[in-house]
């Protein structure tokens, strides 16, 4: 089995690239067009696994797919980067993150997730 060491970063898509952030577990979303950061993702990774601990898009790039891309990215990137699972949790109070990371590729678990909330994956 391949050692698991990093995510594949940079990784670019059509109009988004994520890059490492300042620490392991940050990777910023970076706007092509303009260099500019217009969020980020905050990660836990073990054992194969990354876990999705939160992804915030600045509120004036919502709602025009920047999010979409930048998950399609990070799931490549994991990928590309040996790990086998990837996970994210759906808030209960925020019903849009279930339909987001199933829109994701990731699919529910079965049984409660944290505060009541649902966990997704995707495993290779």
């Amino acid at each position: 089995m391949a050692r698991v060491s990093r995510l594949a970063l940079p990784v670019a898509g059509e109009r988004f690239r994520l890059e490492a952030g300042e620490s392991e577990a940050d990777v910023t979303v970076v706007r092509l067009a303009d260099g500019l950061s217009v969020g980020r993702f905050e990660l836990e990774r073990d054992d194969g696994t990354i876990t999705v601990r939160s992804l915030c898009i600045d509120e004036a790039e919502r709602s025009y797919g920047a999010g979409s891309e930048a998950a399609l990215l990070l799931v490549r990137a994991a990928e590309q980067g040996g790990f086998r699972r990837i996970r994210a949790w759906a808030h209960p109070k925020l019903g849009l993150s279930a339909y987001f990371w199933g829109r994701m590729g990731l699919r529910p678990l079965h049984g409660p997730g944290p505060e009541g909330g649902i966990w997704y994956e995707r495993a290779k």
